[in-house]
């Protein structure tokens, strides 16, 4: 991430924390609850058989802290050489550390991870997220939360638009977008259109979306109804086509999990509550309910004779 180049995302979640610990280990849910009620969100690895090679250590790289729950003796050498590896990896970017030895005791552990919360949230680290390239006006509201709830639950980071709740340290709106599609994770682009030109393409999103090819940033097309074609300089791409929020909201989280590993993450705040029942998690996994009172209804969209 650019030096130069400083971004702070609105939510519940402060700051990011990989957890490292042995597969399926039933001692890190009290040390996930800890960093939440903290505001600190804590991120693993995905499937093992999903990933690509180097993924771990790029999701922990791009986090403010690293905490490591040691597993019980005995467990297996693989297991041992890739926590010690997260804890080298740590110790060489100099990223705010925590080891958890199981047994050492509630006070040690604790004070543990109340230094690594405080010394993550302090850092200035920029947090992980997608862009969002397509309609901003109030209109498109419900679209845009249907995206952003299928990006924040399978890819367990936010997702932001030029005027959404963040800040940068950029004045020119122009300037900070286009740092914002550099850096982004992935871009989602809708190419919907609007009441406001209903026969022509919205020059600003042609630009964005080059931008998204030029900075080779993984990049998914969507679009309301009826098909078109789009940009003649991305005809040649597969684009996902809707009709309702809610196809919008299952074909993003579906381009997703076909590319969960290269790029998603796990966020371990979102199992809480099926770990301790009745606990509501600071950080949340966000839902998505569609509201047809609520639909986007486009220049061209297709409403007559048919169920919202």
């Amino acid at each position: 991430m650019s030096g130069h180049f400083t971004l702070e995302i609105g939510g519940a979640a402060r700051a990011d924390v990989f957890l490292a610990c042995a597969d399926q280990d039933p001692s890190i849910w009290p040390v996930v609850k800890r960093f939440d009620e903290a505001g600190v969100c804590v991120v693993g690895e995905g499937p093992l058989a999903d990933a690509v090679p180097e993924r771990a250590a790029a999701i922990a790289r791009a986090c403010a802290g690293v905490a490591v729950v040691m597993p019980a003796a005995g467990a297996a050498p693989d297991v041992m050489a890739r926590i010690r590896g997260h804890i080298d990896l740590a110790a060489q970017s100099g990223q705010p550390l925590a080891i958890l030895e199981t047994g050492a005791g509630a006070a040690p552990i604790t004070a543990a991870i109340e230094a690594v919360a405080a010394a993550a949230v302090n850092a200035s680290v920029v947090r992980p997220y997608a862009f969002f390239i397509g309609r901003l006006e109030r209109d498109f509201t419900h679209a845009r939360a249907a995206i952003r709830a299928a990006v924040e639950r399978e890819a367990g980071i936010a997702c932001l638009w030029s005027d959404s709740d963040h800040q940068t340290n950029v004045a020119s709106v122009r300037e900070s977008t286009r740092l914002l599609i550099r850096h982004a994770a992935f871009v989602v682009a809708d190419l919907t259109l609007g009441v406001e030109n209903p026969n022509g393409e919205n020059p600003s999103r042609a630009h964005e979306i080059g931008m998204s090819i030029a900075y080779e940033r993984p990049l998914m097309l969507s679009s309301q109804e009826p098909r078109r074609y789009p940009y003649f300089s991305i005809g040649d791409m597969q684009m996902a086509f809707w009709d309702t929020e809610a196809q919008l909201h299952a074909a993003v989280a579906h381009w997703i999990r076909a590319r969960r590993g290269a790029l998603a993450r796990v966020v371990l705040n979102h199992q809480l509550p099926d770990r301790f029942p009745g606990y509501r998690p600071a950080i949340a996994a966000p839902d998505f309910v569609y509201d047809p009172l609520l639909r986007y209804v486009g220049p061209w969209t297709p409403v007559s004779g048919r169920e919202p």
